[in-house]
């Protein structure tokens, strides 16, 4: 397991910016999918998503780019890299006639599906356990920053404070697991809603099984139940004073990420 810098409990990560190394990492990997014909150069991307994101597996990177990876919580590489991987995602689904992978998935489009649904489904739970993420605030991590939320301040919900001790960290995982930025949200829906139609139930076998939750309520125009799409997030208000702008989102009261 990467060992990851700690920060401390009082500190607001929504301040800390991504290392130039991982943002010039995630971006290689995403233009192999934007030029104009698809070659085989996607699939090396998709093999890195995985590895780096899921398996948490830095051997073959660059020194920088590992020392850059540990500098910063789990969490936040996994809030950074999904808007690439969703634009990666859209487009080899876009593409998945040319590619001649009408009637089956290929390896690369099983690894990008399986990167994808575990950013959405399982990444709070076991990024959780990694004691990097700290309390306080969590910012989105797809470049904008307008929608914060406190982690663990979920109101009278379970696993907020009062509530039974067994189930805390179950729900903080949860809540953590939406504190996105609404621009992210905003990018799924409109990227993948579309295409929604090329992903058929006959793809999701085996390791994808678990998408299942997400693309099935999709198919039938509903909103998929999962924290994903039904956690409360709250905006930021930025109030401008004599000295700069205050940020104050305690004031504003939170509403659902899903339209």
């Amino acid at each position: 397991m990467v060992k990851r810098k700690s920060l401390d409990e009082n500190e607001p990560e929504c301040g800390k910016g991504i290392p130039f190394a991982i943002q010039t990492f995630l971006w290689s990997q995403t233009s192999a999918f934007l030029r104009p014909k698809l070659g085989k150069q996607y699939e090396a991307s998709c093999v890195s998503f995985e590895r780096v994101l899921v398996e948490n597996k830095l051997h073959g990177l660059s020194r920088e780019l590992s020392e850059a990876i540990q500098s910063i919580s789990r969490w936040e590489l996994v809030q950074a890299a999904l808007p690439h991987v969703l634009h990666c995602t859209s487009i080899l689904l876009s593409n998945r006639n040319k590619l001649g992978h009408q009637d089956k998935l290929g390896v690369a489009e099983t690894k990008l599906l399986h990167t994808l649904h575990w950013m959405l489904l399982d990444a709070a739970q076991e990024c959780n356990h990694e004691p990097s993420l700290g309390h306080g605030w969590s910012g989105g991590g797809s470049g904008s920053s307008a929608f914060l939320q406190p982690v663990g301040d979920q109101g009278s919900s379970p696993g907020a404070p009062g509530s039974s001790p067994g189930s805390e960290e179950d729900e903080n995982a949860r809540a953590k697991l939406f504190h996105k930025s609404m621009a992210t949200v905003e990018l799924f829906v409109f990227l993948l809603a579309p295409l929604i139609h090329r992903i058929k139930e006959s793809d999701l076998t085996f390791r994808l099984a678990s998408g299942l939750v997400i693309w099935q309520p999709m198919w039938e125009h509903r909103q998929p139940d999962i924290p994903a799409f039904t956690a409360l997030i709250k905006p930021v208000r930025h109030i401008v004073t004599g000295g700069g702008i205050d940020e104050n989102p305690s004031q504003i009261p939170a509403r659902r990420c899903w339209f």
